[in-house]
Parts: C-alpha cells; structure tokens; sequence
C-alpha cells in the first residue's frame, strides 16, 4: 500500500504530492486521486515527489505522464522529484529523466 501525503503552503509555493511506497496497479486509484485533487487547486507548479517510492511499474510511469500533459495543455508547470532509487532508475531506463521537468533530492 502506498504511503502518501499532499501539501501546500502558500498561492506563490508549489502544490507538492508525495509518494511513498509502491506505485503499482494496485495503489494507482489512491495516487491518481491525491494527483488529481492537486491539480484542482489549480497551482502554477505542481511537483510530484516520487523519492520515496520503493518500487514504480509502468503505472506510476503512465501517471506522471498524463499529468505532465494536462500540466501543459493547462499552462501549467509539472516538476517531478525522482530521488536517487526505483523511480530514477525507471525513468532513466526510459530515457524520460531527460524530458520531464526533474528536481533534485534536496531541492
């Protein structure tokens, strides 16, 4: 089950999803509702952390993807924290860490 927690400080800071735990078929519905109700708050940055994720599947992959093109669509700006462990090396072996908006571990 995966782990997860929504935040947002002030209008001008980024509204920040963050993941824990697996991110698979199973534990989507969850993500894809903090993800979504994120976006609903309509912020001008969106960052979803998936740094703390101990595994991804094509799944996560597919989420980060969808939201990245309404970010777009809605002129929006999606940044994704991919940390140093499953979802970089996923989205490195993709070859996706290079075309998304990424952030530092720390940032």
């Amino acid at each position: 089950m995966t782990d997860a927690a929504t935040h947002s400080a002030y209008r001008e800071r980024p509204e920040v999803v963050t993941l824990r735990g697996e991110l698979d078929i199973s534990t989507l519905g969850d993500a894809t509702a903090l993800v979504e109700a994120a976006e609903a708050t309509a912020p001008s940055v969106l960052v979803i952390d998936l740094s703390g994720l101990t595994f991804v599947d094509s799944s996560g992959v597919r989420l980060v993807l969808l939201a990245d093109r309404r970010a777009r669509e809605d002129g929006r700006r999606l940044q994704v924290r991919l940390g140093t462990g499953p979802a970089l090396r996923v989205f490195r072996a993709l070859g996706l860490d290079g075309k998304l908006d990424t952030l530092d571990t720390v940032s």
